[in-house]
């Protein structure tokens, strides 16, 4: 439950720090702590990739 999502975070605080993160919970209205319980659902997984090619104009990595 929920891995990718956490991997997700990991990978935005290493291209894009603490900001990215912030920027990663706003855009997808789930917060890092709040990720760990949410599902792996094809629906999470598109916002969070829109999310982080929003923020740093790169495809995120597939999980």
């Amino acid at each position: 439950m929920a891995e990718k999502l956490i991997q997700y975070y990991k990978y935005i605080r290493e291209v894009a720090g603490y900001e990215g993160k912030i920027d990663l919970a706003t855009s997808t209205k789930i917060p890092s702590t709040k990720a760990a319980m949410a599902p792996d659902s094809d629906e999470n997984i598109t916002l969070f990739k829109e999310a982080i090619h929003k923020i740093t104009g790169k495809d995120a990595p597939e999980y």
